[in-house]
């Protein structure tokens, strides 16, 4: 094995140093492109290399270490490449060496499957030289070629959310800015309003001095008068103001203490003597009530309070009932989310969050709602792994059995797999009795019983120790040995992750009980 992989090596910088004819020690683009058209028959094209060694090489050029996997890379484009030129032209009927768009977008739509970006084909529809046109192999090749994994496509979600996050926010700065615009034309209505009356004014009044000297004076002692009522007015006015003052002081003071007022105000109303007393009493009392409820946040009171506020039909001076109304609409929203949380059922957990976001309480609640968007992606992705599981060719299972002597990363795959299934992993150690669990079918078949599989149904110790088995071993590895071994091994290490969360909140939920308690 030694003297092969040098012998690859030697013939490697043989090939290399061929092409590189200026002894740079890098390939460019384009003679990159001539080797691999040396090596195989009608090549690829240059976007295709450059998208080759975008993927595989560090730099714009291709180094002698690197070579190797970029003609892997390369290698996997080109046959792609024979398979989508036969598809577009089943789609060219006509034989124009072109497709619409709708035909090129579910081309390109069905090689990508779950990870189509709506995003990047807009821009290319976008920014084509004739938008519109026939759509030719040539400008689709290369994204067809360049499927997009997990990471770029939830990259894509979390640039989408902050976009649509930066257009409400922009909408909201808008919406203010023509709040602002309305007031600032009201203050300039009504100060034309008040120049054209002091402009009335000032002509009726020298209409009159021209009139009669004595109709003057009459004129000049009544506007003394009004001047005199007006200051006079002005004085009782800023004597109100200082008694509402004084008032809503005494009134925050003696809120402090609202329960004791609700109390008073109860004990008043049982001794009233009259009808009319006991009506005033009893509003006063429904009053103190509703502040009671608002401060408790005791949903039970709040809903009790309010519909006696309004079957007494109570004035709502302090506008509490509003108030009381959106505290109550806040709490049940928290509920409903809180309840989702802990369920964790997927569309129970989008309307929650959709009722959240409806009723506008991202401010108040936005600890809550940051804790259910995360719980709400962990769970999408669980159900996408169960539909991978669901998905799974069953072609793709039997080459797991198949194996009479797996490679040892398929065996501790499978091992961890049946361990969060339940079984003992002394069972497993034996590669037969795997193959058997894995060949059963109906109710005990082994698609059937990961999708029905519940996380907070595992067993920790079993969760743990899979997890220990797990850790040594990346995904790109086990992909290499074996396809279905790797999805497998993307369920258990999302079922871990999904039981340790479910364990870490309800430790939290515990915490928070034992504080409130002490």
């Amino acid at each position: 094995m030694g003297e092969l992989l040098t012998n690859r090596s030697d013939v490697l910088k043989a090939v290399f140093s061929q092409y590189d004819h200026h002894a740079k020690d890098e390939l460019t683009p384009i003679q990159v492109q001539m080797l691999y058209g040396d090596l195989r028959m009608g090549s690829v094209s240059l976007p295709q290399v450059v998208a080759a060694m975008k993927y595989v090489c560090v730099t714009g050029s291709c180094v002698m270490s690197e070579l190797y996997n970029l003609l892997q890379e390369l290698d996997r484009r080109y046959f792609l490449l024979n398979d989508f030129r036969w598809e577009f032209s089943m789609l060219d009927r006509n034989q124009t060496d072109c497709i619409s768009e709708d035909k090129a977008r579910w081309m390109v739509q069905a090689v990508h499957g779950k990870y189509f970006s709506k995003r990047k084909w807009e821009y290319f529809v976008t920014h084509r030289p004739a938008p519109g046109s026939g759509v030719s192999f040539a400008e689709i090749e290369v994204m067809l070629c360049d499927i997009p994994n997990r990471m770029e496509v939830q990259d894509e979600q979390n640039e989408a959310d902050k976009e649509r996050e930066a257009k409400l926010r922009r909408q909201r700065l808008a919406e203010e800015e023509i709040e602002r615009e309305k007031e600032r034309l009201r203050k300039e209505r009504e100060e034309q309003r008040r120049r054209k009356d002091e402009e009335n004014k000032r002509l009726e009044g020298e209409r009159i001095r021209k009139l009669n000297d004595d109709e003057e004076r009459r004129k000049e002692e009544e506007r003394i008068r009004e001047e005199e009522e007006l200051r006079r007015l002005k004085e009782l006015e800023e004597k109100q103001r200082l008694e509402r003052e004084r008032r809503q002081k005494e009134e925050e003071e003696l809120y402090k203490d609202v329960e004791k007022l609700a109390r008073d105000a109860k004990e008043e109303e049982k001794n009233a003597k009259n009808e009319e007393d006991q009506r005033r009493l009893r509003h006063k009392r429904l009053r103190y009530d509703l502040k009671v409820a608002m401060k408790t946040r005791d949903t039970y009171k709040l809903k009790y309070t309010i519909n006696e506020f309004k079957t007494e039909k109570v004035e709502d001076k302090d506008m509490d009932l509003i108030k009381a109304e959106k505290l109550l609409k806040e709490i049940s929203c928290r509920d409903d989310l809180k309840r989702a949380m802990t369920h964790r059922e997927l569309e129970e957990l989008s309307r929650a969050i959709e009722t959240v976001k409806k009723h506008g309480f991202e401010v108040e609640l936005s600890k809550e709602l940051l804790e259910a968007n995360q719980l709400l992606t962990r769970l999408r992705r669980l159900e996408r792994i169960r539909h991978e599981i669901l998905q799974l060719k069953q072609s793709t299972v039997a080459e797991i059995r198949s194996y009479q002597s797996p490679p040892q990363v398929v065996h501790t795959v499978m091992t961890s797999t049946f361990l969060l299934l339940g079984h003992k992993e002394k069972e497993t150690k034996i590669w037969k009795t795997v193959q058997a669990l894995v060949g059963k079918t109906g109710k005990e078949g082994l698609k059937r019983r990961c999708i029905e599989c519940k996380p907070d149904k595992i067993n920790v110790t079993d969760a743990k120790r899979a997890q220990t088995l797990l850790e040594k071993y990346e995904l790109d590895e086990i992909r290499d040995v074996s396809a279905g071994a790797a999805t497998f091994y993307v369920w258990s290490i999302t079922m871990i992750e999904e039981l340790m969360d479910i364990i870490a909140r309800k430790e939290e939920a515990a915490a928070a009980k034992q504080t409130e308690e002490t």
